[in-house]
């Protein structure tokens, strides 16, 4: 490891508080921050973060398509399909035909797949409220809103009505 001079330390934190200038920065090192740390939650559990949500949603969901769970959790649908995949070959998940459509089929969860998602939801579940334990009340109303609205913004823009937070997509 190069050790640096005091000059070049200050330099590169002045390039640093310039990068954290840039919302979409600060938020993308926040997102990266939150998935390492996501990651370290499922040591041990034999899922991978991708598998974690997914089964969380398809528990949620009890059932729906990879393409729905692609739109949903804002994932490239080859990504969700080897996923899914893998899913099923460890039998976490289950594919059925789709009735209304020949080429889709329906994702749902086995027992194996409630016994792991359970297995690791109590470990988000606390680090939940440590993260929550973060912020005052009012700091984590504020966050909650302004995610809401760049997400709203956002999947606006995009055209990706299933993206929006909830209390937009009701109206």
């Amino acid at each position: 490891m190069t050790t640096l001079t005091a000059e070049q330390m200050s330099t590169r934190l002045d390039h640093l508080a310039e990068l954290e200038t840039h919302l979409s920065f600060r938020i993308s090192r926040l997102s990266k921050l939150l998935d390492t740390h996501s990651a370290a939650q499922l040591t041990g559990t034999g899922l991978n973060l991708t598998w974690y949500r997914i089964l969380l949603v398809l528990q949620i969901f009890k059932e729906t398509t990879a393409a729905d769970l692609s739109r949903l959790m804002v994932l490239d649908r080859a990504q969700i399909s080897r996923a899914a995949a893998d899913l099923i070959a460890a039998g976490y998940v289950v594919a059925r035909p789709d009735p209304s459509s020949k080429r889709k089929k329906l994702l749902s969860l086995t027992d194996s797949g409630h016994l792991a998602v359970n297995g690791a939801l109590g470990r988000f579940q606390d680090r939940q409220a440590v993260l929550e334990a973060q912020l005052s009340a009012e700091d984590l109303r504020g966050l909650s809103e302004s995610i809401d609205k760049l997400s709203e913004y956002l999947a606006q823009d995009l055209n990706a009505p299933e993206a929006a937070p909830t209390r937009f997509a009701r109206r």
